[in-house]
């Protein structure tokens, strides 16, 4: 008797395991296609994305200058992308630039702090002098 139930339970935790990896297969193939359907439609986003900016692009002057938060804000996001890609992307500046803007960021070495106290500001300085000057006599 104490067998029979031992294994009645081993086969309601085995059929209950199936069910759970039977569930999670179900929600990983949802997954999937939510995932490729995704990846589809940002692809043809950035398709269209690309023909309206070579349509603009043709519509501009042949050089153009970048300010320097224009170019900040460029490397920033070029950044995160790859060579290859910068390469196959870039229409505003030469690949090349770009590339050269990212290693020269990346060399940039942080500002150093000065030590010590701040300067006194020249109106407080002119204040304490004047102060001094009128009161030679007392302490």
């Amino acid at each position: 008797m104490l067998g029979r139930l031992r294994w009645r339970n081993r086969m309601r935790a085995i059929s209950t395991w199936d069910a759970y990896n039977s569930m999670t297969n179900v929600f990983r193939s949802l997954l999937l296609v939510i995932a490729g359907s995704t990846q589809k439609e940002l692809a043809r986003q950035i398709k269209y994305l690309k023909v309206e900016n070579q349509i603009l692009r043709s519509k501009l002057p042949k050089r153009i200058t970048v300010t320097l938060k224009e170019r900040n804000r460029l490397v920033k996001f070029a950044q995160k992308l790859g060579g290859k890609v910068l390469r196959q992307l870039t229409t505003i500046v030469a690949p090349s630039t770009i590339l050269g803007w990212i290693r020269a960021e990346k060399k940039q070495k942080p500002k150093k702090r000065k030590r010590g106290r701040p300067n006194t500001p020249e109106q407080i300085r002119d204040l304490i002098l004047l102060t001094a000057k009128e009161n030679l006599h007392q302490g």
